[in-house]
């Protein structure tokens, strides 16, 4: 992987690209070889109800399933709304889960999901904020893998017996990600670029109904990124369409959307253009249960 790019430099577009970023094709061929990566799938999207139970009927082989509210988050009525829907993991529960997929320190690590990255990003996130370094996303997801015809199983790998110790909150040298929390989503419109990544008709609101988005958020939604495929969209027009809105390297960039998948996504992307975003976990499900959020927009 690419070694880390300092605030307000650039990289090539292919190395920053190839170090977020893994091919179907070139997955499948360290998995030929027996060189392949620990693979973590994420099934997660709204409105599906059994996400086990589609891994369970199809998987790359070797992949494990992690349940994204219960280890890339601390989801559940233990923690208040302003938190939100999908609050950070504590620490000890996401290590006890990536030592059972079998990750060490130095492992390489590629996720994927149903969603063509869109929700195996958050595990990206999830991951490079607690420390790890070589962490991937299959481009296209499994979709776009099965479309190839290229191997998958129904068996389950053995649990693994990891080391990695995380360190979550630690300097940016060390892979962590930057989060803003409620009250500098507030005000970061004002002094930066904040980014809305949901599809624009939630960003808008409904007719009769008072715009459903943060004041002085951009709309630019995480599926605008992809292609017909649900592939990655060229370099060249990803830097097109963050340019048309004033985004470049150097820039103050914060990113949100409804519990802080899809805005993962956007941090994802933005990284591969030499780009950092800081990541709004709480996003407008803690905005909307914020009293920033129930004052009437202007106020």
């Amino acid at each position: 992987m690419s070694a880390p790019t300092p605030p307000g430099k650039t990289a090539a577009p292919d190395d920053l690209r190839e170090g977020h970023f893994i091919g179907a094709q070139e997955l499948a061929r360290q998995l030929a070889e027996g060189a392949a990566p620990v693979l973590l799938d994420i099934r997660f999207r709204p409105g599906l109800a059994q996400p086990e139970a589609e891994y369970d009927a199809g998987h790359l082989p070797g992949a494990h399933y992690v349940h994204l509210p219960a280890v890339l988050a601390d989801a559940g009525p233990h923690r208040p709304a302003v938190d939100g829907a999908l609050p950070l993991p504590e620490v000890d529960t996401l290590q006890h889960a990536l030592r059972s997929y079998g990750i060490n320190n130095d492992s390489a690590v590629v996720v994927y999901d149903n969603r063509h990255g869109l929700s195996a990003a958050r595990a990206w996130w999830v991951l490079k904020w607690a420390g790890l370094v070589n962490v991937r996303v299959l481009d296209g997801g499994y979709g776009y893998w099965q479309s190839l015809g290229l191997p998958t199983t129904t068996q389950r790998p053995d649990t693994g017996a990891g080391s990695i110790a995380l360190n979550a909150g630690l300097s940016p040298v060390s892979g962590n990600l930057a989060t803003i929390a409620t009250d500098e989503a507030a005000a970061f419109p004002h002094s930066g670029i904040l980014l809305d990544a949901r599809e624009r008709e939630h960003f808008v609101g409904t007719p009769g109904d008072p715009p459903a988005h943060i004041p002085g958020a951009i709309t630019f939604p995480s599926s605008s990124n992809l292609d017909e495929n649900g592939l990655l969209l060229p370099s060249e027009v990803l830097r097109a369409q963050a340019e048309a809105i004033g985004l470049t390297p150097g820039a103050a960039v914060g990113t949100y959307c409804g519990a802080g998948v899809l805005a993962a996504h956007k941090v994802l992307t933005l990284a591969t253009l030499g780009i950092e975003a800081a990541l709004y976990v709480g996003s407008w499900s803690a905005w909307s249960a914020s009293a920033a959020g129930r004052e009437p927009e202007g106020q």
